[in-house]
């Protein structure tokens, strides 16, 4: 079986503060499931003062009226997704059965205090995903871990996490391998892509094609590829192939006209997609957010490709403001 899932509420605020609008939100939440998507995520549960017009919930029932709204489709699963480090799992409650899914995204050096989130969140009747925050940079053995890790708990989809868009399709492949083999067969096996060298499209394809029959799989994708720049795998191009390819029935000209009233839009006011500055973060494998800081910053291509191509393994897979601007400073003088 594939699932295919929608994070353009969740991913997608990453671009707009997740300021849609609420008639935005209902009007994607209603219209991906009325074209068939298997799980729709609404948005992040954080520690956040609530407004109707964001995708962000303090608590589950702000996210919960949004679904008051829509019609009942019972052939759509939605989701929500909540940083272990960053949210108060005493405020979610008990599981009402509207949302069932929450997505914990963590990373390596999180995973005990993970599973505890986990263990609470299924203890309220919840099913949950591990989303291992830039998996293909963890090491073999925080892949063992992490592995062994879900065969004890047994999330309901272990997604591999594209965060820097490093992923090629030999490391897929040796992920792949080891996930496959290490994880119980009834363990959804998930991806989720960015576009840093244009490869989501071509690396689900491989995904889905490699898997057919071996495992369930969960593809994430969303409107337009509207994400954190980068941004993701288009929910248009995934559906229609794998209309094509793998029987399914999403409505994919139901999935456009989503797309032209509520996402294209955006386009006059924020930008995503494709380009050379993430690159050549995906190139050097450190974070993305490197190459957001130096591009703000006007920097030339040559002077990002050089500041990235400094960076230690320290500081690579998280954003440090101060050691950005200590190589600011050493390139500009030299």
């Amino acid at each position: 079986m594939i699932q295919l899932l929608d994070c353009t509420l969740r991913d997608g605020a990453h671009v707009n503060s997740g300021n849609f609008g609420q008639k935005c939100i209902m009007n994607i939440a209603g219209g991906l499931a009325d074209s068939g998507l298997d799980i729709v995520e609404l948005g992040f549960l954080r520690n956040i003062d609530y407004s109707p017009d964001a995708a962000y919930y303090p608590r589950i029932e702000y996210a919960l009226e949004i679904l008051k709204g829509l019609p009942e489709n019972s052939g759509t699963e939605y989701a929500l997704m909540a940083r272990a480090d960053e949210y108060d799992i005493s405020q979610l409650s008990e599981c009402t059965g509207k949302i069932r899914l929450i997505r914990i995204a963590f990373y390596s050096d999180y995973l005990d205090e993970a599973v505890r989130f986990a263990k609470e969140i299924s203890a309220r009747g919840y099913k949950f995903t591990l989303n291992l925050i830039n998996t293909p940079g963890c090491s073999e053995s925080e892949l063992n871990r992490a592995a062994e890790y879900a065969c004890k708990i047994k999330p309901y989809i272990m997604t591999i996490v594209d965060t820097f868009g490093v992923l090629m399709r030999d490391s897929l492949e040796n992920i792949l391998y080891r996930y496959n083999s290490m994880l119980d067969p009834d363990i959804t096996l998930g991806l989720h892509t960015h576009e840093n060298f244009s490869l989501a499209l071509s690396l689900a394809q491989y995904f889905a094609d490699r898997m057919n029959g071996r495992r369930n799989i969960a593809v994430d994708a969303s409107l337009m590829g509207i994400g954190r720049a980068p941004g993701n795998l288009c929910t248009e191009l995934i559906s229609s192939w794998l209309n094509d390819n793998y029987g399914k029935n999403y409505n994919v000209m139901n999935i456009l006209q989503l797309i032209q009233d509520n996402i294209a839009p955006l386009r006059k006011f924020f930008s995503w997609g494709y380009s050379p500055a993430y690159f050549l973060s995906a190139r050097h494998k450190v974070h993305r957010s490197y190459s957001e800081y130096l591009t703000a910053k006007n920097l030339s291509l040559d002077n990002i490709e050089t500041i990235l191509s400094r960076i230690d393994k320290v500081h690579s897979g998280k954003f440090s403001k101060e050691y950005a601007d200590s190589l600011i400073l050493e390139v500009i003088r030299s």
